[in-house]
């Protein structure tokens, strides 16, 4: 067996090699030429293997589950091989018709340096862009693209999803008056993702059909879109087809700046934000969507996973007197931030601009509309954001594969 064959699709760099293996118990400790160390438990290696009888020659998904590998399971040996990867050798070999029995398993060098443990703490796997958290100093250039090299060149589209994803925003100007653009462009990235407001939806001041805030001539406060869902849309598009109404500007603000900026400046207001769920609740007359979970949803770190920010999809709050007196001080000092100018962008869209933004990160709002000065029309859908970051990798794995 070649130590070339993958357990997955992907495809893994050969510029490292294992020198050296170390077999413990538990699993083994590998060794590379440039210093670093690896750790692979047995089971990791052995569910992986990427034997036609555990991983599926076609699926390439696991046909041998843990619960039936022998518990009593260790790595006899593992030796560097001449292209740098590792082959295992089984303490149990190859009964005929056992489940989970193997004699040995060949690893590519690639595949082992990406998926294993790191003693340094540090990560080889291809991780998506870093995320980047701004203010009022956001660089509009740097998120702004040009249409119709978005749509036709496969370089320029990806520059946009990148930004769309490091930055939360990405700005495609000079596109046709097409009204079907709205659903074309993402579309590329993943399928669209309809709501009780269709698969698109189109914001115009219509004062005789108000499903929403967003359908009147108010200004909208900093926000993000369907807090009351269980699982938010992670991305929001609006294309621009008409703006001559006066006002209307659109305001953005990095939610994800902002919780880190209440984390290291307002702690109190950070810990109420982030432990005290709220009810969210939609007002309608033929939906009843409700979700209760913190305004701010964070990681161990203490960094943001997603924003619930409804000025007014929230529901009365069920909490006890002294953790709704922390949680209303927090709120108001949240929503005046939000407000700030030292967080806050903006901007106005014009005829041809489509915006795309992480609604889970990036709020979104606009300064109110004069209707009588002239029409003011965005349409607008959603995608998951996990299609965004699934089709940076695989934009960023066939750059790999032409490379070799």
């Amino acid at each position: 067996m070649s130590d070339h064959e993958l357990p997955d699709f992907d495809s893994y760099p050969t510029n490292r090699r294992i020198v050296t293996a170390t077999v413990s118990p538990l699993g083994v400790r590998a060794t590379w030429d440039d210093g670093v160390e690896t750790t692979h438990h047995r089971l990791t290696l052995r569910e992986n293997s990427p034997d036609p009888a555990t991983t599926h020659a076609l699926s390439r998904e696991q046909q041998v589950q843990p619960n039936t590998i022998p518990a009593t399971l260790r790595i006899f040996s593992a030796n560097p091989t001449a292209s740098g990867g590792l082959t295992v050798q089984w303490s149990q070999h190859q009964q005929a018709g056992a489940v989970g029995q193997l004699a040995s398993s060949t690893f590519h060098a690639g595949w082992l340096r990406a998926w294993g443990h790191r003693s340094d703490g540090l990560v080889d796997a291809y991780p998506l862009p870093e995320r980047i958290w701004w203010g009022y100093d956001l660089d509009l250039a740097a998120v702004t693209f040009d249409g119709p090299a978005v749509c036709d060149d496969a370089g320029a589209f990806e520059q946009w999803l990148t930004a769309t994803h490091t930055y939360g925003v990405g700005l495609v100007r000079g596109l046709a008056d097409d009204p079907n653009l709205i659903e074309s462009l993402p579309s590329r990235i993943g399928p669209i993702r309809e709501t009780n407001f269709g698969r698109v939806f189109d914001v115009r001041s219509n004062v005789d059909d108000v499903t929403s805030n967003a359908y009147t001539d108010l200004a909208l406060p900093a926000h993000t879109d369907l807090d009351t869902r269980e699982y938010m849309p992670g991305l929001q598009f609006l294309q621009c087809m008409v703006n001559e109404a006066t006002g209307g500007e659109t305001l953005l603000c990095d939610a994800a700046g902002l919780t880190a900026y209440l984390r290291s400046a307002e702690p109190e207001a950070f810990d109420a934000l982030t432990t005290i769920p709220v009810d969210f609740v939609n007002k309608a007359t033929d939906s009843d969507y409700r979700h209760r979970s913190p305004f701010l949803v964070v990681d161990a770190d203490g960094e943001l996973v997603e924003a619930r920010w409804s000025p007014w999809l929230r529901g009365p709050l069920r909490a006890s007197l002294e953790d709704s007196e922390r949680f209303y001080a927090a709120l108001r000092l949240a929503l005046d931030l939000a407000e700030d100018r030292g967080f806050v962008v903006e901007l106005r869209l014009c005829p041809g601009d489509l915006l795309a933004f992480d609604n889970r990160r990036v709020l979104h709002g606009r300064r109110a509309i004069d209707r009588t000065s002239g029409d003011r029309w965005l349409r607008g859908t959603y995608v998951e954001r996990e299609e965004l970051e699934s089709r940076l990798r695989i934009l960023a794995r066939r750059r790999r594969e032409s490379r070799t």
